[in-house]
């Protein structure tokens, strides 16, 4: 017989409910034979104690010796994830961020998830730890000499791996948050000067070239001479998708085609950003069939960061 005892602190229901409901789900989907694991609770004043018990069916073996331990490894794994992950971040925030944007949290949280599954996908395809697997051989080598194991303070004072990668995606995801934030209050205001603006042409062509230059025609198919346009920025943006934004706010036409692009690309997505339903998308007239895989042109830009 095998026992594990982990400790939660008695005051926190919430932390003892979710931990009893990792738990039920996972006696329901794990099968543990030939070991058989029952977990009986006990509280006192101080802590409420999941005092973890297993027998073997057959003479205890190195593999069956680890199927306790596997087995308690994993429910705190998840715990840990599903439960204290989102308290750690949300000190992370307080601290680091002074509680300027506590409020903020559920608009930030899915970038810090999004970058967790970027990081674990990209530490799996190096063999490296995954968030996961930090946790779980974290717990797996506690237990080697300690059967007790108190969760909070573990989690606060002992995984020091998976807080370097909690870490890390917590900054990611906050830069992430931050430069979408900046682009959306960019587009705005381009959006707002574009609303106000008088309209110069019609209508405009753009037409991507496979070299990532582009050229514009009016309404009437003529080309639209573009070398005045540094003088009236006073610059050249060094970006082609930065110069296209620019020429097309200074030519302000009433409707815009864009030639060869689909609406998945990033120009695309900013100019309807920007200008809205004022933009068309074509892949198939003559100037997007006489210019060769422009269908794959594609920018990297801070415009949809």
């Amino acid at each position: 017989m095998q026992t594990v005892s982990v400790f939660l602190h008695t005051t926190n229901q919430h932390y003892i409910e979710r931990f009893c409901h990792i738990l039920q789900s996972m006696q329901e989907k794990i099968d543990t034979s030939p070991v058989r694991i029952e977990c009986r609770v006990e509280e006192n004043e101080s802590h409420t104690q999941f005092r973890f018990v297993s027998w073997s069916r057959e003479e205890y073996t190195c593999e069956t010796l680890e199927y306790m331990a596997s087995f308690v490894a994993l429910l705190v794994t998840e715990w840990t994830v599903q439960v204290m992950e989102v308290e750690l971040l949300r000190t992370f925030l307080k601290r680091k961020e002074r509680g300027a944007l506590i409020h903020k949290f559920d608009e930030i949280y899915p970038y810090i998830q999004f970058v967790f599954h970027e990081l674990d996908e990209v530490r799996e395809n190096m063999n490296r730890s995954t968030r996961k697997a930090a946790i779980y051989e974290q717990v797996l080598q506690y237990m080697e000499d300690e059967p007790h194991l108190y969760l909070e303070g573990f989690v606060k004072f002992r995984l020091k791996n998976y807080r370097i990668l909690l870490d890390k995606a917590f900054e990611m995801g906050l830069q992430q948050y931050q430069q979408d934030k900046e682009y959306q209050e960019f587009v705005e205001l381009l959006r707002f000067f574009v609303s106000k603006q008088e309209h110069r042409y019609p209508l405009v062509h753009v037409v991507l070239r496979e070299t990532q230059e582009f050229i514009m025609y009016d309404q009437d198919d003529a080309k639209i001479d573009l070398s005045q346009l540094d003088t009236i920025l006073g610059f050249r943006p060094d970006r082609q998708e930065d110069y296209i934004m620019s020429a097309l706010i200074a030519l302000a036409p009433e409707k815009i085609v864009i030639h060869g692009v689909e609406d998945s690309n990033v120009l695309m997505q900013t100019m309807r950003a920007v200008f809205g339903d004022r933009v068309l998308a074509c892949v198939s007239c003559a100037h997007c069939l006489t210019t060769p895989g422009n269908l794959d042109f594609q920018f990297s830009s801070h415009y949809n960061t």
